[in-house]
């Protein structure tokens, strides 16, 4: 078997290792991976720029899907030989072949769906969906914003809006990503730019948005936060630019709006079991439709690693880069 670990903080520190011993605690289970994606937050732990530290030495990959093919002698015997996510708690890393796993770290899924978009479903479309869910009552035509809505957060908040009846203003930095987002069923897609916050005003026609969804911490976030209802929320998951949510002053005082932080480890580490499990088999049921989907761009064999890093750190691409097992 072969597993990427990170020998020093730093991801100079990235090496292949193989023929690990994979040794099962009591309460672990052992997964052999079929996918794992390359995602921003890999490399922000990596270089210890994470809400959490590496450990020295880890196997790095922080979600995947793979198959149950043995348990420790005191774990829930019941995922044996069924498929399942692995859940993004840094616990465990899922770039190999083989991932020894803590068993409340995975989930049970369907047979019947494709494993690259399951195996990108415990981070962008959790994030997603509580994101719609936590902080408003959205109802059947309420409007949403967002910025980076060509994002994989972006593509899924877009789907699950569209499903549940609320529209999408979206706002993206290339018109080739607009249209991405207009053929995936976004409602309104608008590029930044000049007079951004009257294009969006035009857009919604004496309406206002009832949440804004920040991932970028640019001033697109500012000209979402104008068109939002007084005492509304921005829900503030990322930061595309490393600084923090830039909302304008007067709005954030004389219309007290709301600034909220979303990290979904905080939910996993606090959510009863049964939530967790609940939320992963709806959108992995969602997922075995064909409702819920990402662009995926390339894939590539654990050996080429150095090639699917360039890769995903590629500007302007448009899909997930995923390593397959």
């Amino acid at each position: 078997m072969s597993q990427l670990i990170l020998t020093g903080v730093g991801e100079a520190n990235i090496r292949i290792e193989r023929d690990a011993d994979l040794t099962l605690g009591d309460g672990d289970v052992l997964v052999t991976l079929e996918a794992a994606p390359v995602n921003p937050a890999d490399f922000l732990l990596a270089n210890g720029w994470y809400g959490v530290q590496p450990r020295i030495p880890s196997v790095l990959g922080s979600e995947g899907v793979g198959r149950v093919v043995s348990v420790g002698p005191n774990a829930d015997a019941a995922p044996a030989g069924k498929r399942v996510v692995i859940l993004p708690t840094y616990e465990q890393g899922t770039w190999a072949d083989q991932a020894v796993v803590p068993a409340r770290n995975v989930v049970v899924v369907p047979d019947d769906a494709d494993a690259r978009q399951l195996a990108m479903l415990a981070i962008n479309p959790a994030t997603a969906y509580l994101l719609l869910g936590r902080y408003v009552d959205l109802k059947p035509g309420d409007w949403i914003g967002q910025n980076l809505g060509n994002s994989a957060v972006g593509q899924a908040v877009i789907a699950l809006a569209k499903r549940a009846g609320v529209k999408t203003l979206s706002v993206v930095r290339r018109e080739d990503a607009a249209q991405q987002l207009r053929d995936l069923g976004g409602d309104v897609v608008l590029v930044d730019g000049d007079d951004l916050g009257e294009r969006i005003a035009g857009a919604l026609d004496g309406g206002q948005l009832k949440l804004v969804l920040d991932g970028a911490a640019d001033a697109t976030v500012g000209a979402l936060a104008a068109a939002l209802e007084s005492g509304g929320t921005v829900a503030a998951y990322s930061s595309a630019t490393g600084t923090a949510a830039q909302l304008p002053l007067g709005d954030l005082i004389y219309r007290e709006l709301n600034l909220r932080g979303f990290w979904l480890i905080n939910w996993i580490r606090s959510a009863p079991r049964e939530e967790i499990q609940r939320v992963y088999s709806e959108l992995a049921d969602l997922v075995a439709k064909g409702v819920l989907s990402a662009n995926v761009e390339a894939t590539y064999q654990i050996e080429d690693y150095q090639a699917a890093f360039d890769h995903a750190r590629k500007p302007g691409r448009a899909g997930k880069v995923l390593f397959t097992f």
